[in-house]
């Protein structure tokens, strides 16, 4: 049973330095890393690579996961009844904070999102929680519009505040994390302040 569990808990390590490779190679600005690349980053062979991953979609596949965990551990309980600037201030923070540590990851998804299934469908699901987060952090505020301009507000909010118009603050206009975050903050305030 012990020789069993020390199988498991090698595999699982294993896994884990794979995923950590592709990640820390994208980090480094590697977008596209090739299995080979992976291997020699995690200091395993090519062929382990295959053992732990069916296919290149697969590994994608656990990485989202973590991405998605990761996510996560940004996102704290705001209080809905704190002010509406408080709300959008702190709300602001933890999508800068969470776009900052996962912007070269995400930019990798990104490209390689027209050809993985995986990663659209942890796209979509990244995208629905963001969704409900908003709905819910300012739902006095929408649910005091009319539902045309509630639909239309709550889709303005979330151009307004996911990450590739982060991204394109950060990379097309060159804003500082700072300079960005009064940005986001600014088309928030204008979308929800009467």
């Amino acid at each position: 049973m012990q020789e069993s569990d020390g199988r498991l808990a090698r595999s699982a390590r294993t896994r884990i330095a794979i995923v950590d490779a592709l990640r820390a190679l994208n980090q480094e600005g590697d977008l596209r890393p090739t299995a080979p690349r992976i291997a020699e980053r995690a200091g395993v062979s090519l062929r382990t690579i295959w053992q732990h991953f069916e296919d290149f979609e697969a590994l994608l596949l656990e990485a989202g996961q973590r991405d998605f965990e990761l996510v996560m551990q940004h996102v704290t309980p705001i209080d809905e009844g704190l002010p509406l600037k408080e709300r959008i201030r702190l709300l602001v923070e933890q999508r800068v904070a969470t776009y900052a540590d996962l912007a070269p990851v995400w930019r990798a998804a990104r490209l390689h999102e027209p050809f993985s299934a995986e990663l659209r469908r942890s796209r979509d699901r990244l995208v629905r929680a963001s969704r409900m987060h908003l709905q819910r952090l300012f739902a006095g505020e929408l649910d005091a519009l009319s539902i045309s301009v509630r639909r239309v507000t709550l889709d303005a909010l979330h151009a307004a505040t996911n990450f590739p118009a982060w991204d394109a603050m950060r990379a097309e206009l060159g804003l500082s994390d700072a300079q960005a975050a009064a940005t986001m903050r600014h088309v928030v305030e204008r979308l929800l302040l009467p």
